[in-house]
């Protein structure tokens, strides 16, 4: 059986946001599948009018949450922290594209 896409995506999030919180910098095989996950929900809400509730709960909060958590890291690793804000940003975008 395939794995809901957005089970899979709410999981990942969820890490990869405590992560950032908790200070423990970016790992990189959670931030993987966020990105996989979202790549998932974009494809499997291409052709849906509404996405679930959920799923626009967790898209409202990638951007904001992950900039918002790159204040609490120096140098290089807030740099790539905003970075990934942003790489994020244009993954949730596909999300919600219209075709």
């Amino acid at each position: 059986m395939t794995p809901d896409p957005l089970e899979q995506m709410a999981e990942a999030w969820a890490a990869f946001d405590e992560s950032l919180r908790m200070q423990q910098g970016i790992d990189e095989g959670i931030y993987t599948s966020l990105k996989e996950a979202l790549h998932a929900c974009a494809e499997v809400w291409a052709t849906l009018d509404a996405i679930p509730r959920l799923g626009a709960n967790i898209l409202v909060d990638v951007f904001a949450a992950t900039e918002a958590n790159a204040n609490l890291y120096e140098g290089e690793l807030a740099d790539r922290i905003t970075a990934a804000a942003y790489e994020l940003h244009e993954l949730v975008g596909e999300c919600v594209a219209l075709n």
